[in-house]
């Protein structure tokens, strides 16, 4: 399985540790992808992006960095539907486990079974997620996906989904990637952990955020409220109709 690495050329820090940490593990089948800079991003790309329903329903448009963590993980799917062989992703303020070339090995072979996406590192919230296959240590993540691409992996038929309703961004793509309501893609992880964050911040994150006015606030939290319960009925009641062994996509 191809492994790709986002990272900006000015970090070269990040460029740094990423090489020293694979290269510690014995992986050699990797590449750097050159990140999309969310200040500077080709038109086709800007384009995408829906600041007006961003400022109207989540109460500010979505930052420089998210914009090109967005385009770099677009165009990567792009590139996996194209090749067609699944990919493994992340980003370069990842920290790697011991355990992280046996679990590439794992989510290949459950890659080739039909399953789309593992997240393939730890979360960012507390939410502890519900096991569903104890032979494969397969866990499922029912309420906040946040940090959904920091490190996944991503069959062909995944990204084209992924691709599908990319036509406008509407935020943040780890949010966007963790609505399986939206994506019919179950938000699933491995276990144990192949990486962890980071203690440092990547470069892609920077930038400011505009401050939120008092009516998109009340707008945001109706629209919290909403994807709360489209994500808790689909997460809880549809999401095995997704799974490979239920013989749907």
């Amino acid at each position: 399985m191809k492994i790709f690495v986002i990272n900006l050329p000015r970090s070269v820090d990040r460029r740094i540790s990423m090489e020293a940490q694979l290269k510690k593990l014995g992986v050699a089948n990797y590449e750097f992808f050159e990140a999309i800079d969310g200040s500077q991003m080709p038109s086709y790309l800007a384009d995408k992006v829906d600041d007006e329903h961003r400022k109207k329903f989540r109460s500010r448009p979505l930052s420089y960095g998210e914009r090109g963590i967005y385009a770099s993980n677009y165009l990567l799917w792009e590139k996996c539907v194209q090749q067609n062989e699944p990919f493994l992703i992340m980003e370069d303020d990842v920290v790697l486990e011991d355990c992280f070339v046996s679990i590439c090995n794992r989510v290949e072979k459950l890659h080739s079974k039909g399953f789309e996406y593992f997240r393939l590192g730890i979360s960012d919230t507390s939410e502890v997620p519900q096991v569903i296959d104890v032979n494969e240590n397969i866990v499922h993540w029912c309420d906040n996906q946040s940090g959904s691409t920091r490190c996944y992996s991503i069959s062909p038929r995944g990204a084209a989904k992924l691709l599908k309703r990319s036509e406008k961004w509407i935020c943040a793509v780890d949010n966007y990637i963790g609505e399986a309501y939206r994506t019919k893609i179950p938000c699933l992880g491995i276990m144990p952990y192949a990486s962890s964050k980071a203690e440092y911040e990547s470069t892609i994150q920077l930038g400011q955020k505009s401050k939120v006015s008092l009516i998109n606030k009340l707008n945001r939290e109706l629209y919290r409220f909403y994807r709360f319960l489209r994500m808790s009925v689909w997460n809880r009641i549809l999401f095995a109709k997704a799974l490979p062994n239920k013989g749907q996509s």
